[in-house]
């Protein structure tokens, strides 16, 4: 077994206007270079959001630094989403953009646990106003059986969300 460890590095996207498909705020475009400049130099290989422009733009500066393109899965693409995660390979840093149903979802995949959620109609949500949250999730590389010793950091970047 190979024992460089994986690394998946999960966040919601940043500040949005209003509507079905908004873009990102000022506040967010801020954030979105924020997160740019924290994993400025962090070596990713494979970089994933939803179809929503509001995920993509999220991403596009930290893309643009780790010269990493940007591979959009449909966000109810469940099947998508789980070959993606269990792809990962040993060595390998993969960054996903999601939202505030998504977040916890991927981290629980790989083992890992979200705190502080909201209970919305059943599921674990993160709470519509936290969008500095960033998950950094490691595991050594294997079957899922082996995410059982997954460590979960969670760190705040850019402007501080009130709780």
């Amino acid at each position: 077994m190979n024992l460089t460890p994986c690394t998946l590095i999960v966040l919601r996207h940043a500040e949005k206007s209003l509507g079905s498909d908004p873009e990102l705020t000022d506040e967010g475009r801020q954030r979105s270079r924020d997160l740019a400049h924290l994993l400025k130099g962090v070596n990713i290989q494979k970089m994933y959001c939803t179809e929503y422009i509001r995920t993509r733009q999220t991403l596009e500066p930290l893309s643009a630094i780790a010269a990493t393109p940007i591979e959009t899965i449909p966000a109810e693409n469940a099947p998508r989403w789980r070959a993606a995660i269990s792809d990962i390979e040993a060595g390998e840093t993969v960054v996903i953009c999601g939202h505030q149903n998504t977040v916890p979802l991927f981290v629980e995949e790989v083992g890992g646990k979200v705190s502080e959620l909201e209970n919305v109609s059943g599921q674990s949500w993160i709470p519509g106003h936290i969008f500095d949250r960033l998950y950094v999730a490691t595991w050594q590389h294997g079957k899922h059986s082996d995410f059982g010793q997954t460590k979960v950091l969670e760190l705040r970047y850019g402007n501080r969300c009130e709780q």
